[in-house]
């Protein structure tokens, strides 16, 4: 099998992955599993753009908030809200119980719970609510969607590299499609998100934006690593959710804060 193909076979287990998009039937190896994870910024981008494209059909006949929550809806469709499930769950466990070690165990039972407890629902609320009104305020929300839904999984997908899974046993509900992240692979993503910010650096944001962006977006996967490890000693597969989702929001505030001081 030529290497080409076999690249093709591992980006489609990662859109089978990552969302609800239907693909044909593979042969789901471990290596390939774990291979994927490369993909997960790309994968981004197709979801971005799908929300994008909704967005702009809607924004031909409906107002600006009606279409930015039309495109928010699709995104929670095309990917079956998993990352803002791992989102709520990483509120409810990390709020519902205390740092140390001795409560790890409780913390990964209380994220297992399928159940939405007041953590999760506010900060799912909070998380929504600012998605909308940062991309209501800017001129052009699809370029925003597309650059932050790419930059947002690469960041999450970057912590593999920097911690070790937090648990394999029976309290966790999922194991992670790929436990460890290999340096090939990082470089991979670093290079594959320095394309893509070149490439809207043409056209949408200038290089103080770019620059202000990479900064701020490193700083918070610092934060991020400590704050699962202070917790967890590690990350979950709801910790990459928790990490994509206020990655995404916080490269939205950049725009907002970027783009409207112009």
């Amino acid at each position: 099998m030529s290497f080409l193909r076999e690249q093709c076979i591992i980006f489609i287990i990662a859109i089978g992955f990552l969302t609800r998009i239907p693909i044909a039937h593979i042969n789901f190896t471990k290596s390939r599993l774990n291979n994927a994870a490369r993909y997960f910024p790309a994968v981004g981008m197709l979801v971005g753009c799908l929300c994008a494209c909704v967005y702009f059909i809607a924004i031909q006949f409906l107002s600006k908030d009606i279409a930015v929550i039309l495109s928010m809806i699709f995104g929670f469709y095309v990917t079956g809200g998993f990352h803002e499930d791992g989102l709520a769950d990483v509120c409810d466990g990390f709020g519902g119980a205390s740092i140390g070690d001795n409560q790890i165990h409780k913390k990964l039972s209380i994220m297992k719970d399928s159940s939405i407890g007041t953590f999760g629902g506010l900060g799912l609320f909070s998380v929504l609510l600012l998605k909308f009104t940062l991309l209501s305020a800017l001129d052009e929300p699809i370029y925003a969607m597309i650059l932050m839904h790419t930059l947002s999984r690469a960041v999450a997908t970057s912590i593999i590299y920097s911690l070790n899974y937090a648990t394999a046993d029976a309290v966790t509900k999922t194991k992670p499609l790929a436990e460890h992240l290999n340096l090939k692979d990082l470089i991979f993503i670093l290079c594959f998100s320095i394309f893509i910010l070149f490439g809207f650096s043409i056209f949408y944001i200038d290089f103080k934006t770019v620059f202000t962006l990479v900064i701020i977006l490193a700083f918070t996967r610092f934060i991020l690593i400590k704050w699962f490890f202070k917790h967890l000693k590690g990350y979950t597969g709801d910790c990459l959710g928790f990490a994509q989702q206020t990655t995404e929001i916080m490269g939205y505030i950049i725009l907002s804060a970027t783009l409207l001081a112009l």
